[in-house]
């Protein structure tokens, strides 16, 4: 099973990076696409091209066409997912790129220092269930959205979760559920 993460934060030393390492910990086959490095174009100034990619676009790009599981974590800005985000669907749910997102398996996390992170997971399940149908993809969202609350008291720098038996509980739980959903789809597939 191979398994993208977005570290969807373009800040320096952000939260983000301490989750999407912590789910990369439990998989054998994951790689983690860092937004400090994002250098997308606006959406209504220029679109990617195919020809001319940046390295962090290429990689980008790349990892997600790769995997059958993909997990976007987004800190919530203002109750929204972040606007590097938000901008990254609206340059590759194009027909350039859309088959990237083709026959895949989207679980999304919203990430929080203090007591936020819902409303970041559950609109991007709404943006990518319509991207889903609209370009009719074989492909799904998880049922299962999740939440990072106060995220420096649960888990460190490197990904490792810290000693919050509820919180290890209910993302170990995530986890699993996640890799099930995306094994029993591709097994039919």
């Amino acid at each position: 099973m191979k398994v993208c993460i977005l570290s969807g934060s373009a800040r320096k030393n952000n939260n983000t990076l301490r989750v999407a390492k912590a789910l990369s910990n439990h998989f054998t086959d994951s790689v983690i696409v860092d937004f400090q490095d994002y250098d997308l174009p606006n959406f209504n100034q220029t679109s990617i091209s195919k020809e001319n990619l940046s390295g962090f676009q290429s990689e980008l790009i790349n990892s997600i066409e790769k995997s059958d599981l993909l997990f976007i974590v987004s800190p919530e800005y203002n109750w929204f997912p972040t606007a590097e985000i938000i901008n990254t669907i609206h340059q590759l749910a194009q027909e350039d790129h859309i088959h990237i997102f083709d026959r895949k398996v989207i679980a999304t996390v919203g990430v929080s220092a203090g007591r936020g992170g819902r409303m970041p997971a559950v609109q991007l399940v709404t943006v990518i269930n319509k991207i889903i149908g609209f370009f009719n993809l074989e492909s799904m969202t998880s049922a299962n959205t999740f939440e990072v609350q106060e995220v420096t008291r649960c888990i460190d720098s490197d990904g490792l979760l810290l000693d919050n038996k509820i919180f290890n509980k209910g993302f170990l739980s995530f986890v699993s559920y996640s890799l099930k959903v995306a094994q029993r789809w591709h097994l039919n597939k």
